[in-house]
């Protein structure tokens, strides 16, 4: 085995383990359609209480996902929601996650 491998191999995990925005399996484009499914319960007249409901009835890879579509579900919900569409509450969301806010 080369010497550099285990030095190597450390701070490949150690950069993983630093994302600034953690997604369990979601991808960035994961977060941008959800953000536009949460923007379409909001246009269908649904409360945020409700849209929370949904969230509890789906089943999570991994816990952060919950937290990450409760902090959507909050923003849809929110002020900002309301200058969104369905087409631009996915874009804003995705390209938040894609630079790491």
């Amino acid at each position: 085995m080369p010497k550099w491998f285990l030095p190597g191999l450390f701070v490949c995990s150690t950069v993983a383990l630093a994302a600034p925005y953690p997604l369990g399996s979601m991808t960035c484009a994961d977060i941008g359609k959800f953000a536009s499914e949460a923007m379409n319960w909001r246009k269908e007249g649904q409360t945020r209480d409700q849209a929370l409901a949904a969230l509890e009835t789906r089943t999570y890879t991994d816990p952060v996902e919950k937290k990450n579509m409760t902090t959507i579900v909050d923003l849809v919900f929110g002020s900002y929601g309301r200058n969104w569409s369905v087409e631009s509450a996915g874009n804003i969301m995705r390209t938040d996650c894609e630079t790491g806010r």
